[in-house]
């Protein structure tokens, strides 16, 4: 079954090309990647969205920044799915959380005064 491209980006690791796309949902972001060339094999993740709140007023919050899915994120997630096994694979891989294998806390932050 194809795989609609729509809003989805581009990154090539160890010479592959591959496309991923990342959505929001309440409480976390789902990310998947596909190969170009196997459109039949997805690896799908979530990462939270590690929101960086403070206090408005009393029991009220608001954020200043969250987590941004970049390609150094995807790449990570790629390699720890294996090249390989999405370029072979014929379904669907739940890769399952990405804090799991990578390193959220130095990871892009957007939003208002992002670090």
């Amino acid at each position: 079954m194809a795989i609609n491209k729509k809003n989805s980006r581009k990154i090539a690791v160890e010479g592959h090309d591959f496309r991923w796309r990342a959505s929001g949902n309440d409480g976390w972001i789902t990310v998947v990647v596909w190969p170009i060339t196997n459109e039949d094999s997805r690896a799908v993740a979530s990462v939270g969205y590690h929101h960086d709140f403070y206090r408005v007023s009393e029991g009220h919050y608001s954020s200043r920044s969250q987590l941004v899915v970049t390609n150094r994120m995807i790449r990570a997630l790629i390699l720890h799915t294996g090249v390989e096994v999405l370029l072979n694979n014929h379904g669907q891989i739940d890769v399952g959380h990405i804090e799991e294998f990578y390193d959220v806390e130095n990871a892009v932050r957007g939003g208002i005064n992002a670090k």
